[in-house]
């Protein structure tokens, strides 16, 4: 299917040479009233905007949303047909589009969706340094991230040349699927066996990604917390007002600090108010 997009400022960042993502954003949202998921906003932004800012944080060199949300360029928004479909079905809709070797794969509602790709690029070798341009990530004939040259083997014992990818896991241990980094060919070889059958329109996410070969990269600190309910959509306000808060006072205190050292410098003492 063939994407499009509107108008935007370029990016800022240079792309890591290798990734592409792809944020689903197509889900009903029925439990929240049957609202846009991604339209939600969670401390001042949309949560759409939120996942966009984290796949251009990670480097992505193109990135391609599946849903009925407004996007910019260099954004580009793709529909299921039909829709609501199902992460498959949308994954489906995407991949067709997806050129680079491997691909960041979010949902749409993850209020703290930079924490879960630092968590990725730093499990994959896909640091700053690499997403700034300090190396090309591709260590292998696949364009690998440089962890992941040929030869080495990943965390929990997947294949010499590297793993299929990279999942984050929860406190509880489950897979977030919709929170990883996976080798496209990987990705297209799962969803053609596990869509052969009946498609991929209704095809649970878990029987196409499970049986890759996935390095689990731990999240302690709750980041992949997504939102499908009122409850968990105020929960992650409040998160967000409390670390705005936070954010306030260790700003003041460093604006302190340097005002008290400017004295110092300035007069040889310390001036107290």
């Amino acid at each position: 299917m063939e994407a499009r997009a509107v108008a935007q400022p370029p990016r800022r960042r240079r792309p890591t040479p290798g990734l592409d993502a792809v944020i689903l954003a197509g889900g009903r949202g029925s439990r929240l009233g049957g609202v846009s998921k991604g339209d939600l906003e969670v401390g001042g932004r949309r949560l759409i905007d939120v996942a966009l800012g984290a796949a251009h944080d990670a480097g992505a060199s193109r990135t391609l949303v599946v849903g009925a949300v407004t996007v910019q360029a260099p954004a580009e928004l793709i529909r299921e047909d039909p829709p609501f479909g199902g992460p498959a079905a949308g994954l489906a809709a995407a991949l067709p589009s997806i050129s680079a070797p491997w691909l960041l794969l979010l949902a749409c509602d993850l209020p703290r969706a930079p924490a879960l790709v630092e968590l990725l690029t730093e499990a994959s070798g896909r640091g700053t340094a690499a997403s700034d341009g300090g190396t090309d990530g591709e260590a292998d004939g696949e364009g690998s991230p440089p962890a992941l040259a040929e030869g080495a083997a990943s965390a929990d014992g997947a294949p010499a040349g590297g793993p299929d990818g990279f999942v984050v896991v929860d406190r509880d241990g489950r897979p977030q699927w919709l929170a990883g980094i996976y080798r496209t060919t990987a990705l297209k070889r799962a969803l053609e066996r596990a869509a052969a059958a009946s498609g991929a329109h209704g095809l649970a996410l878990r029987h196409v990604l499970e049986p890759l070969a996935l390095t689990r990269v731990p999240d302690r600190r709750g980041a992949s917390a997504d939102i499908d309910t009122p409850e968990q959509l105020a929960a992650a306000r409040a998160d967000a007002v409390g670390a705005a808060g936070t954010a306030d006072s260790v700003d003041g205190a460093a604006e302190r600090a340097g005002a008290t050292q400017q004295t110092i410098t300035a007069h040889g003492r310390t001036q107290r108010p």
